[in-house]
């Protein structure tokens, strides 16, 4: 969070609104999603928001010291229990520039009954960090209606959070009560930051030439399951070589007694971090979930934790001035790598090979259908990777902000070019498979124009389809997308 607050210091925002536009997950989600889970319906559908009941209450003060058998234990304070709302009063995600946008904050309490007298501050901001309102009031029992537009393509947002008397923020589990909510204001109209370099594809065509020298050979070793999984499923531990020492290694799970060409294949890559694969399970498909780095899978988290905070910390910007040596160029030839083994596979059904994966798991499943044309699906969600140079233009870049810009200008060229090789924008021009991409309007990870940016790239004649969350951050579900895979593994009878 610090550096969130040194990014909104920067962009002269005061210490309040720099905290509501830290308020976020700076995490990046995992990039297994269970087609088994039932996926919520598409955010760009919002329920009309709470009327709070007429008899309003007055916020309570903490809670005094109780005694449990003879101990005393601070009881949970009163606004711990409140629930705090920002929504869009409008039954829409997208407006047009110079248009009115309206939000609506409320609290209420466990009772659902509005609270009276409770501080609350919100910010409402454009996406390039341009403070339009920084508010402190105290609530009287009737909702909060902002207002807020944008005169030019770009993302608004309304972050609020409860306040204790003194105007800081308060705290449940250490984290703010927080909540927030945006919108779009032309989003079509969004642009990348950067051109593609001339020899983008050359580059790229390269490095798919280094990784055929390596054979598809793998080590596969089973895994035993435990419970109704056991007779349902087999799965392995699976290492494929691949460049520089570091293979492929990620689980692979089928069902039991799968015949030749008869499955999809789902590969999956996952968010930042350091951790293991996951064990994915679907009953009709073939299920590959790799993990980042090519390290082991099923470690104690002691081995994990050892890895991110040496040999892995801060791997996003490793070698970032040299697009040879940059640490995405192996992870992204793992990416192909990961297809290549799922294609060997003799129940891989040769027609079916679905990728997904949310923020840099989405950035992994973007390269993976730019670059491997037999991908037939890409489930992308919140990615990160987007974006590098969206700061040359006074907006936000996309995680992991690989270098910063002053006056329109890279502070480190040589960063400022490496990047371009390892955008989004510039992978999107090449894919040909369905998207199903995401993004969230309080995301401060991977921010909503950055999102776009790399949406608006990919090529008209494909088919891509874009769920806004309007109330949420940085969220790895992708519910159109999971909707369509479905149909792939769970096919209408009689086909």
């Amino acid at each position: 969070m610090r550096d969130k607050l040194r990014i909104a210091s920067a962009l002269g925002l005061t210490a309040l609104t720099a905290f509501f536009l830290s308020a976020c997950c700076c995490g990046c989600c995992t990039a297994v999603e269970c087609p088994k889970q039932e996926a919520e319906a598409p955010a760009a559908q919002t329920k009309k928001a709470e009327v709070p009941a007429p008899q309003a209450k007055k916020a309570e003060a903490p809670a005094k010291t109780v005694k449990t058998a003879g101990k005393a234990k601070p009881a949970r304070p009163a606004y711990e229990s409140y629930r705090l709302r920002v929504v869009p009063v409008q039954k829409k995600n997208v407006y047009k520039a110079g248009e009115k946008i309206a939000f609506r904050i409320t609290l209420i309490d466990k009772a659902k009954q509005p609270v009276v007298g409770q501080k609350i501050g919100y910010a409402v901001s454009s996406g390039d960090g341009k403070l339009q309102k920084n508010i402190i009031t105290t609530t009287d029992g009737k909702p909060i209606v902002c207002e807020a537009s944008l005169d030019a393509p770009g993302w608004i947002q309304v972050r609020a959070t409860l306040l204790d008397e003194n105007g800081k923020p308060l705290m449940k589990r250490k984290k703010a009560i927080f909540a927030g909510a945006g919108a779009m204001v032309e989003p079509e109209k969004i642009k990348a930051g950067c051109d593609e370099p001339a020899d983008f594809k050359k580059f790229w065509d390269n490095q798919k030439a280094s990784l055929a020298k390596f054979p598809v050979k793998a080590d596969r070793t089973e895994v035993p399951l435990k419970g109704k999984q056991a007779s349902r499923f087999k799965c392995y531990d699976v290492k494929v070589d691949c460049v520089d020492n570091v293979p492929v290694s990620g689980y692979l799970t089928m069902p039991v007694g799968a015949k030749p060409k008869s499955l999809p294949a789902v590969v999956s890559y996952h968010g930042a971090g350091v951790y293991s694969a996951n064990k994915p399970f679907r009953n009709n498909a073939i299920s590959f979930d790799v993990n980042a780095h090519g390290i082991l899978n099923g470690q104690p988290k002691e081995y994990y934790t050892n890895l991110h905070t040496n040999e892995l910390r801060a791997y996003y910007h490793k070698d970032k001035n040299d697009r040879e040596k940059f640490y995405f160029r192996d992870m992204y030839l793992r990416v192909l790598r990961a297809l290549d083994y799922v294609k060997t596979l003799p129940e891989w059904d040769g027609k079916n090979l679905i990728v997904v994966g949310s923020s840099q798991g989405g950035a992994q499943a973007i390269v993976a259908a730019a670059l491997d044309l037999q991908v037939s699906l890409c489930l992308t969600g919140v990615p990160a990777m987007s974006d590098h140079s969206g700061n040359l233009l006074g907006r936000q870049s996309g995680w992991p902000r690989l270098f910063a810009a002053k006056n329109g200008k890279p502070v480190d060229p040589k960063v400022a070019e490496v990047s371009k090789y390892y955008d989004n924008v510039n992978f999107a021009k090449y894919i040909k498979a369905p998207v199903y991409m995401t993004v969230g309007m309080i995301d401060m990870t991977c921010v909503p124009t950055s999102v776009y940016a790399v949406f608006n790239n990919i090529p008209a004649g494909t088919e891509k389809h874009m769920t806004i969350f309007p109330t949420e951050g940085h969220v790895g579900k992708n519910p159109s997308g999971n909707r369509a895979l479905n149909k792939i593994l769970r096919p209408a009878p009689g086909k």
